[in-house]
């Protein structure tokens, strides 16, 4: 009963920090929809942003975190017992793990936020055993808890050598704007840790985007 009473304060809480969100962002979209956001943040410095193949090349040698938001969401329980995302959201998961492998992007760790959706999505992929922490949370789970600094710790972890981590989690907000974090359903933000606490974006990668990349890997692979 415990641990109801965790997910569900972790629902409602998310549920007010969405709605305030939108409230900022404009309308609310149609239903079914998900919400329309202010893409993109973080702001990748172009002068560091990984594209096509270099960016298959530099995942290919580890070192990176891969923040992932989960899949489209189907019916949302309090109990993980069956998968809170809808048929679509299930063929992204999957899409997304089958391009990592065939890509050869080695993943060291995969964690996943408290909510099942996250989990589930996590599990899709199909790129290891998933740890569930509540660093990643949307929200706080108790009071006192630094969500904000949690989420940067994890994001700033350098991977075990020579593979990537990946995180599996939600939109966030922030005081700070700068640290929000905005994604599409699916996406990943790519992260570079320096291994003294800091961190950057370096690259987006949307769910649309991986056959982009295999195209890159395949035709450089094919230059003399």
């Amino acid at each position: 009963m415990k641990n109801l009473s965790i997910v569900s304060a972790i629902a409602a809480a998310l549920l007010v920090q969405t709605l305030a969100a939108l409230a900022q962002q404009g309308p609310a979209p149609p239903p079914g929809t998900a919400p329309v956001l202010n893409l993109p943040l973080p702001l990748i410095d172009p002068a560091k942003e990984l594209k096509g193949a270099l960016l298959v090349e530099a995942l290919r040698k580890g070192g990176f975190v891969l923040y992932m938001r989960h899949a489209e969401t189907g019916v949302v329980t309090e109990k993980c017992d069956q998968s809170n995302l809808s048929a679509t959201g299930e063929v992204q998961a999957r899409a997304v793990g089958a391009a990592v492998r065939e890509l050869n992007i080695p993943v060291g760790m995969v964690r996943a936020s408290q909510p099942c959706r996250t989990g589930d999505s996590a599990r899709l992929l199909g790129l290891g055993k998933v740890e569930i922490t509540e660093d990643l949370n949307p929200v706080p789970p108790r009071p006192g808890f630094d969500i904000g600094a949690a989420r940067a710790r994890r994001l700033a972890e350098k991977p075990a050598a020579e593979t990537n981590t990946v995180l599996v989690s939600h939109l966030h907000g922030s005081a700070n704007k700068e640290e929000w974090l905005q994604l599409e359903m699916a996406e990943i933000i790519v992260f570079r840790p320096d291994g003294n606490g800091h961190t950057e974006p370096v690259a987006r990668i949307r769910a649309a985007g991986w056959s982009a990349l295999r195209e890159a890997a395949v035709n450089n692979a094919a230059r003399p």
